[in-house]
């Protein structure tokens, strides 16, 4: 019997044997911007992302950021719209700090971008300490569960314990921004050490409620990218990302990394993180890496998933020059093994959809495991 997507995936996954190549694609970006501009093809109107990446023949990536929600105890928090800004205050007994976020709707109203951080200057450390003590995370199972009845056998839903990020990156990313977390860890490393240990501990408490779920496979960070994240990387991403693997792995689960970034200097350092896919894997031309880089570097024992630029999805790129790139990266990751198709990491809102099955027939064609191009 010919396996599911699913079974596909989470086998090639955990290294085991599969028939061909699992092609598990995303779409969302693609699809968020068509629907907010109503210029979705017309077959598709009304259509969802599972139901467009089903009538193409590929495997489902469906995002929910986290099985696990945020509740927060003894302060108030309050939510102001200012249009077009979103501003969200913690009023706490030690003080109040605020962020300013915005919804694109040109690219469909699903991702708040911070316009200001909730950091902004040394005084907000025992504010944001006491926010992160006081935060409560309960299960947001229900929606998880509504998301894999959407996709049942044709693929995963893609989630997180917490979060898109690991505790470091959070304070990075969100909480900070990557300028002034470096002005701030040469200027008050113990302060900003202190932020990423208390984030630590609401993380455990939080892979805690997460684990009750029945989610295969979580993302434990995301949006790595070496000319960043070099410098902090061995010192604070390591020792957590493999506290988190190896917790994932007691449990008989999986660990996801988002790395669709720059990771020529990362790659080495990959290995010693216990993670088991390196998702979104963007090469060459988008990046500087390529496939046969990757594979050489991860090693046998991760699973790559990704392997297709986003550019080549646009028109700039011929269709036999999708064709082409195709090919070769079968040819780079023969003989196949513990290797997802996907995109490096999205479809992008100009990008051809036809070639989504397109990828979908060149596998049929030449993927079936041990590649032979």
């Amino acid at each position: 019997m010919e396996m599911t997507q699913k079974q596909r995936i989470l086998a090639a996954a955990r290294g085991e044997p599969v028939d061909k190549l699992p092609f598990g694609a995303r779409i969302d970006v693609w699809y968020n911007y068509h629907s907010a501009h109503d210029t979705l093809p017309e077959k598709y109107r009304g259509w969802g992302q599972v139901d467009i990446l089903r009538d193409l023949g590929a495997g489902a990536q469906l995002r929910l950021f986290s099985v696990v929600k945020e509740e927060y105890r003894d302060m108030e928090v309050v939510e102001r719209h200012e249009p077009p800004y979103i501003i969200t205050e913690y009023h706490t007994p030690l003080g109040t700090v605020a962020k300013k976020e915005i919804l694109d709707k040109s690219e469909g109203s699903w991702v708040k971008y911070e316009m200001e951080k909730i950091f902004k200057s040394e005084r907000d450390y025992p504010i944001i300490k006491y926010i992160l003590e006081h935060t409560v995370p309960v299960d947001n199972f229900e929606a998880y569960h509504k998301a894999r009845a959407e996709v049942g056998e044709d693929g995963l839903v893609m989630s997180a314990a917490g979060g898109l990020w690991c505790p470091v990156q959070r304070v990075m990313r969100e909480f900070m921004g990557y300028e002034l977390f470096f002005y701030e860890l040469a200027d008050r490393p113990a302060r900003v050490e202190e932020l990423i240990e208390t984030m630590q501990e609401l993380e455990r408490k939080k892979f805690q409620v997460a684990i009750k779920c029945d989610l295969e496979l979580f993302n434990i960070c995301a949006n790595w990218s070496d000319d960043i994240h070099t410098p902090v990387f061995r010192k604070y991403f390591v020792p957590w990302l493999r506290e988190a693997s190896d917790f994932l792995h007691a449990h008989g689960r999986l660990a996801m990394a988002h790395t669709d970034g720059e990771m020529r200097r990362l790659n080495p350092m990959f290995r010693e993180t216990g993670i088991d896919i390196a998702e979104a894997i963007t090469p060459a031309p988008q990046t500087l890496v390529t496939m046969k880089e990757f594979r050489r570097e991860l090693g046998d024992e991760v699973t790559i998933w990704g392997g297709i630029p986003s550019i080549l999805f646009e028109p700039m790129y011929s269709d036999e020059d999708f064709d082409n790139y195709i090919k070769n990266m079968f040819r780079e990751m023969a003989p196949g093994y513990r290797f997802i198709v996907g995109m490096g990491d999205n479809l992008p809102f100009d990008g051809d959809i036809n070639r989504v099955r397109r990828v979908v027939e060149l596998i049929d064609q030449y993927g079936k495991l041990p590649i032979e191009v």
